[in-house]
Parts: C-alpha cells; sequence; structure tokens
C-alpha cells in the first residue's frame, strides 16, 4: 500500500496571511492545498491519503475534501506543536491505515502543488 502524508500545519506567518493559513489562500480557484492533493487522488499508485492540520481547521478542510471529491483522503489528523511532531501523527494514521500490510509512505508539504506526476 502507498499513503501519502500531506503536512499541512503551517499558518503562514512569513506570508502575513491573516484571513487563513497559507494552504487554503486560492490559486485559480482553488486552495493551494487542494491543487496538491489532485495530484495524489490522481495518481494511480497512490492508495490513500493522510492530511496533518492545524486543530481549528480541520472541518474546513473536510468541507473542502468533499467539494472537491477528494477521496483517496483517508485521515485528516490534528499537528503537533513541531513540524516533527505534527509529520509523527501523520505516520501514526498513515499506521492505522496500513495496519499489518507493508507499506510505502510518501511525505509531501501541502503547500508545494507544482510537481509533474514522474516526481511522484
Amino acid at each position: 500500500m502507498n499513503i501519502a502524508v500531506i503536512f499541512a500545519g503551517g499558518v503562514g506567518s512569513r506570508m502575513h496571511s491573516k484571513e487563513r493559513p497559507k494552504q487554503f489562500l486560492e490559486m485559480y480557484n482553488k486552495p493551494i492545498i487542494i491543487h496538491t492533493l489532485e495530484h495524489f487522488e490522481k495518481h494511480k499508485d497512490i492508495d490513500a491519503i493522510v492530511v496533518v492540520r492545524i486543530n481549528g481547521w480541520i472541518q474546513y478542510l473536510k468541507d473542502l475534501l468533499y467539494k472537491f471529491r477528494i477521496e483517496k483522503v483517508k485521515s485528516v489528523v490534528p499537528g503537533g506543536t513541531t513540524g516533527q511532531l505534527s509529520i509523527y501523527n501523520g505516520l501514526k494514521a498513515a499506521k492505522e491505515i496500513a495496519g499489518n500490510e507493508k507499506s510505502i509512505v510518501l511525505i509531501h508539504d501541502g503547500v508545494r502543488p507544482l510537481m509533474s506526476d514522474g516526481t511522484l
């Protein structure tokens, strides 16, 4: 099983984004996180996706997943107090999804949507 853990726990403090975290800023009429997730959603070798998100925005993200029909996301988990702890939370969720099945986990930053299928 191939599981993508998408790290989207930042708030965009360097971008001075006051209305919403940077991953929810729109680019070409879609939030940046959706552009990123669509690459994984459409890729034939990705079986499941875990998104790590800051607590206050989890329901907002779930609403976007529904709106944009992102169906491979099997878990949205809260981040930790550091990036390292957030990724750890994502890895624990990936382990739950995989169960005892041997798996490959890809970790990717949610605000990096500019990638090719070949790179993925």
